[in-house]
């Protein structure tokens, strides 16, 4: 990489930087959470309630929603890098930063959807939790 600041190679390196970082932490979430599933799931003698059952269905639904979220947010990040490393490879005359702008608004509109995605799949996942130790509790 060259020294200056704005070269267009240290945006393509911070594109496949912060797609690779991304990626290992939806991995990670992704994975534990669907451990998690697998283990409650795999005691087929094990009866749920309604309520129980809905929030394992919802807590499924939104972890698997974050993780869709989360990779088009990184498919946005690295356009916007890309295209921010495009740019400055033209004459500055030439530079057109509209869809640059437009990428920043939609990756904080989806990263945000994404904490909000991941809020509510925990929250689900919680209750399950709680309404399953409830009941183990008072099945003694």
């Amino acid at each position: 990489m060259s020294s200056d600041p704005a070269s267009p190679s240290q945006f393509h390196e911070l594109a496949k930087d912060a797609g690779n970082r991304l990626k290992s932490y939806i991995l990670a979430y992704a994975s534990g959470a669907t451990g998690v599933f697998f283990l409650t799931l795999s005691n087929t003698s094990v009866r749920y309630s309604r309520f129980q059952q809905a929030c394992l269905i919802a807590a499924l639904l939104f972890f698997v929603l974050t993780a869709g979220v989360c990779l088009y947010e990184l498919h946005i990040d690295a356009r916007r890098f890309f295209n921010v490393a495009k740019q400055l490879e033209r004459p500055e005359h030439e530079q057109k930063w509209d869809l640059n702008e437009k990428y920043k608004v939609l990756r904080v509109a989806l990263l945000y959807g994404s904490y909000i995605t991941v809020a509510l799949g925990t929250v689900a996942a919680v209750a399950f939790l709680i309404a399953r130790v409830s009941q183990q509790g008072s099945l003694r």
